[in-house]
């Protein structure tokens, strides 16, 4: 920059008010014009030449020069370009410096050739969850077209590869970045529903990839009847709601859930059922009730993937549920029902589960209206069997059974009393 010397300022007193000759010639070119990164998205451009003003261009494409900025003589030979000045993804680019007096512009001094490249966008190849929910992502990057092959902007550490995600209320967060030429990465657990989306970064500007994550939300839930009889079927009712984004609900099908159960709290959990789920209706998880359970669907971790979606959730499962499994009486009765005197009459029982084991007589006791136990009876593999002799008393018995809790296959079946049997002799 011009610092004007004692000499230049005499020549300058004694020609004062004379026109300068046609001839004059213009400035010097500035010499060593460099370019390098002051940060990740500032230009430094420094040159040398003997303390002229200064105009600065970059060229474009095909030679056009468009002015950037003046520089006043007293300024340092240097200035700081942000990189918003420049066209994106150009070939090749040169930012020019002139020297400036009042007889003209020097000629140019042009930088080393430069490119304004984005790099190529990740292409995500696949996805998953950890044990721990973090989320590990796989991707390739092509390589971008070089027309200026180690250029001063050039260099790894100003390129590399951001994850950002999309929070449940629409902000958008950088979750890791990663240096050039990484091509997988575990991102730590995030909200959700989040979607995860890659991008190519450097100083010139971002490339995002078309493929996204989403990690979703599965929630599930079930109704679990109190009681059953025993082989009767359980009338399990589950359903389903997955979230990927905000409170939209997924309409989805065919998903795998699996119907859990264990005998107590100490013991492990073992699956009973498979089934296909959806989230647009209740659907039956039933079994069959063969003792006291607890219950609870599970739904493995789930991945669907499409064209430009990894869609991700966790394994989920319902709270807990019990349920207490009856005895069941089959069947039952006398035979016949009426019957006269000196008559044979037989009384059978059938239970399930088809254990051996004693049960309880109970007759009804018609001047109380009450039931009362009388004795025992032994029930084999499930059955009992009586046939009376002659019976010549008149009137109406009425009885019925109580079969008492049983264990079967390590599963408590709790007691259960028969209906009440009527047999008249008349």
């Amino acid at each position: 920059m011009r610092k004007t010397a004692l000499t230049a300022a005499a020549a300058a007193l004694l020609t004062a008010g004379l026109q300068a000759p046609a001839w004059a010639a213009a400035p010097d070119a500035p010499t060593d014009v460099t370019i390098a990164w002051a940060d990740s998205s500032t230009v430094k451009v420094t040159w040398v030449d003997t303390d002229l003003a200064n105009s600065l261009y970059w060229q474009q494409p095909g030679g056009a020069e468009v002015k950037l900025v003046d520089i006043v003589s007293t300024a340092a030979n240097e200035y700081l370009f942000p990189v918003t000045v420049f066209p994106k993804n150009l070939d090749k680019a040169k930012l020019i410096v002139k020297s400036s007096t009042a007889d003209g512009l020097s000629d140019p001094a042009p930088s080393p050739e430069f490119d304004t490249f984005i790099p190529a966008a990740p292409v995500l190849q696949d996805a998953n969850l950890t044990a721990n929910l973090s989320t590990a992502l796989k991707w390739t990057q092509a390589a971008t077209a070089d027309a200026t092959p180690n250029d001063p902007l050039d260099g790894p550490a100003h390129e590399g590869i951001e994850v950002t995600a999309v929070r449940p209320d629409g902000n958008t967060e950088s979750v890791g970045t990663y240096d050039a030429g990484t091509t997988s990465a575990t991102v730590a657990p995030q909200p959700r529903p989040t979607t995860l989306t890659l991008s190519s970064t450097s100083p010139w500007g971002k490339a995002k990839g078309a493929k996204t994550v989403k990690l979703g939300t599965l929630t599930s839930g079930m109704t679990v009847p109190a009681s059953a009889l025993y082989s009767n079927r359980l009338a399990i009712k589950s359903w389903l709601f997955i979230h990927s984004t905000g409170n939209i609900v997924e309409r989805a099908s065919g998903i795998p859930v699996e119907l859990q159960a264990r005998a107590k709290s100490t013991d492990a959990w073992k699956t009973w059922g498979r089934y296909s789920g959806n989230t647009t209706a209740a659907f039956d998880t039933g079994i069959a009730s063969l003792g006291n359970r607890q219950y609870r669907l599970w739904v493995p971790a789930r991945k669907v993937v499409s064209s430009n979606i990894i869609f991700l959730t966790p394994a989920a499962s319902t709270g807990v549920k019990s349920s207490k499994t009856l005895v069941k009486i089959v069947s039952g009765g006398f035979s016949p029902t009426v019957t006269r005197p000196g008559a044979r009459w037989t009384f059978s029982l059938k239970v399930l589960p088809a254990v051996t084991v004693r049960g309880t007589w109970q007759y009804w006791n018609w001047n109380t209206n009450t039931w009362y136990s009388d004795g025992q009876l032994q029930i084999t593999k499930g059955s009992y069997y009586y046939r009376s002799d002659p019976d010549s008393e008149l009137g109406t018995i009425r009885l019925r059974v109580v079969v008492p809790t049983v264990v079967v296959n390590g599963l408590t079946v709790n007691a259960n009393t028969s209906p009440g049997y009527n047999q008249t002799v008349r």
